[in-house]
């Protein structure tokens, strides 16, 4: 996917303060990596890495990013459908996962 050759300036969001230092460790983790590897990093922690997709929708406007994080979840999706359940995980319970998704 074209979209997903792009490089996102993770390092800047975090520096400008748009992600936490959490969301960047993350993403530098999930990030062109492997579809193996990025399997075991949602199978062993998906909801986290929702959490980062959904919040990144929330908080950074930039077309680019959008797109590129909109890729990532479909990819995930895509791969897995039983990852869509991550989405409704009871870790997540204090968020909306589906308002940046109606906005």
């Amino acid at each position: 996917m074209k979209v997903l050759k792009r490089d996102i300036p993770w390092e800047s969001y975090m520096t400008t303060k748009l992600i936490t230092g959490t969301c960047f460790q993350l993403l530098r983790r999930y990030d062109k990596r492997s579809e193996s590897y990025r399997a075991t990093l949602l199978d062993d922690d998906g909801p986290a890495y929702i959490w980062v997709f959904v919040n990144i929708l929330r908080d950074i406007i930039k077309e680019e990013t959008v797109e590129y994080v909109l890729a990532l979840i479909d990819e995930m999706l895509t791969g897995n459908q039983k990852w869509a359940k991550l989405f409704h995980d009871k870790s997540l319970a204090s968020e909306d996962t589906y308002e940046p998704f109606l906005s």
